[in-house]
């Protein structure tokens, strides 16, 4: 157990003595603790720039880390998983997300599969289709061109197609328009169809397994909204599947001409890098997906041939340990300084919550120390309207992601000038504060912080951005001992749902069912 090592209590003595020290003192007796600090990740076409000396750390706690990093395995751990290795343990499978952006030359043999080589193969498909809709030759039923694309999933299938879309669309210009469809709620779904032509409209349903019950009640609602239009014939042709197995599309009532498979191995919060992504794929044109790609495998490249002490998503691992786990902090906000990733702290709460919001460990034992932080937040300067104050002068020390941009495609740059002013001013007051002899208007400072550029936002550097907190996120499933791949929490919410759903249809509650829920569902039935 990770609590049972030297590191670890090295650590646990350190983070006793950190409240004795400040953020503002550090600094002072350390002329290079920006520079000691601060990480470099080359894109080839971009860079990364990950300054880590706000946060609470000294170069004896980095030591403590690393040291830890060295006796939870995570090096080990991870060439294990590039080598597809069954990591994920609880469902016997390996967690292959990295195949899915790995170059051709690369070879990953699972169960006698090269599973590259069938990723390529699907990669080929995918960009043929997009450009025959691109082009025209792939076409509705009544021989109308797409222009715009529903995405039916949710979870994964969802987050991370609409970041990628919110995302690129500030800055490329798409040949179709994307909506996405998620919640259940049938609100949702009949507001989308009222923007929407039938006859323009191509729809991807995505589901690993096509039995989740948001997205089948939505693809059933859309195949009727087209059955309208197009004539029951012809609902398949203005539908394509991702899926672990189309059949069950097929079985669960749901008609599609196009087909796009993914792998048992690639989990929903992992799957940005698949054909979940076939709608920007299609909207933008597979060159901008490789470019998409391109990024999240410097980031893979940088995790495995990087020395942990200057390896970003190791760092970033790491130091989420200390602050969630040694100093107690509950809560981790992200903060980007840009409106094209207004979509990504959701995204970010789905793969550290859903990854690392366990309480038994790998070997099914009860962990000795508190594992995921809560996840939120919200795009600068809004935050700065909103939060920022509880961050600066609340009881609570929240550490905070600040993500920004140096170049922007807008042409007032001076706009942008001030956007990432407000920045680094965040940062600087989080970690500085002010005096006043006036109580309240006095600010203690201390706050820790992260601060993440690139050069600019592209498709690389937005695919960068996600495998690196993708790899910080395997870092400290690593050291807490936990599966960071399976989630029996949400299978367990998805299994009482259909039997509630049952009760509902059947007009009153089973007999075995708790007095709560029973009360509630009697009510609910009672008024609809």
């Amino acid at each position: 157990m990770i609590t049972t090592t030297s590191s670890w209590k090295k650590l646990v003595a350190l983070g006793k003595e950190a409240p004795h020290s400040t953020l503002s003192g550090l600094f002072l007796s350390d002329a290079q603790r920006a520079a000691r600090n601060t990480l470099y990740l080359n894109l080839g076409n971009g860079s990364i720039i990950a300054d880590f000396s706000k946060q609470n750390i000294t170069p004896e706690v980095v030591d403590a880390l690393l040291e830890l990093a060295n006796e939870a395995s995570v090096s080990s751990h991870r060439d294990a998983m590039f080598a597809g290795a069954p990591i994920n343990t609880s469902e016997g499978q390996p967690a292959l997300h990295i195949a899915l952006r790995a170059p051709s030359t690369h070879k990953i043999v699972v169960d006698g599969i090269d599973v590259v080589k069938e990723v390529q193969r699907v990669r080929h498909l995918m960009a043929d289709f997009a450009t025959g809709v691109r082009n025209g030759k792939i076409v509705g039923a009544t021989g109308k061109q797409f222009t715009h694309i529903i995405n039916v999933g949710i979870g994964g299938s969802d987050l991370g197609p609409a970041l990628v879309w919110d995302a690129l669309s500030q800055i490329l210009t798409p040949s179709l328009h994307c909506s996405f469809v998620s919640n259940i709620d049938p609100v949702d779904v009949e507001k989308v169809l009222e923007q929407h032509d039938a006859q323009h409209t191509l729809v991807v349903l995505c589901s690993k397994t096509f039995s989740t019950a948001e997205t089948l009640s939505n693809g059933r609602i859309i195949q009727q909204w087209l059955a309208a239009s197009v004539g029951e014939a012809g609902v398949a042709q203005h539908c394509a599947v991702v899926s672990v197995d189309p059949q069950r599309a097929t079985a669960a009532g749901i008609a599609f001409a196009h087909s796009f498979n993914i792998w048992p191995w690639v989990g929903g919060r992992y799957s940005v890098a698949s054909a979940v992504n076939l709608a920007n794929i299609v909207a933008f044109g597979s060159n901008v997906f490789d470019d998409f790609l391109s990024g999240m495998c410097a980031v893979d490249e940088h995790f495995v041939e990087t020395p942990l002490a200057k390896n970003i998503p190791v760092m970033m691992g790491l130091i989420g340990v200390w602050n969630r786990s040694i100093l107690g902090r509950e809560t981790q906000a992200v903060v980007p300084y840009s409106t094209a990733l207004r979509l990504f702290a959701p995204y970010l709460q789905q793969l550290i919550m859903e990854s690392n919001g366990k309480q038994i460990s790998s070997d099914n034992v009860a962990v000795a120390t508190q594992t995921s932080p809560v996840v939120w937040g919200s795009i600068g300067t809004n935050s700065q309207h909103a939060f920022m104050q509880m961050l600066h002068q609340g009881t609570s020390v929240v550490p905070v992601d600040l993500i920004g941009f140096a170049k922007t495609q807008a042409t007032h740059g001076d706009a942008h000038d001030s956007l990432m002013a407000n920045m680094f001013a965040q940062a600087q007051a989080l970690a500085f504060g002010a005096e006043s002899t006036e109580p309240q208007r006095a600010m203690p400072g201390n706050r820790a912080s992260t601060v993440l550029m690139a050069n600019e936002l592209s498709a690389q550097t937005l695919g960068a951005l996600i495998a690196l907190y993708e790899h910080s996120v395997f870092v400290q499933g690593c050291v807490w001992g936990i599966n960071s791949f399976d989630q029996w929490g949400v299978e367990l919410g998805k299994k009482l749902t259909q039997n509630i759903s049952q009760q509902i249809a059947q007009g009153a509650p089973s007999s075995d069912q708790d007095a709560s829920t029973s009360q509630l569902l009697q009510w609910y039935l009672k008024h609809q």
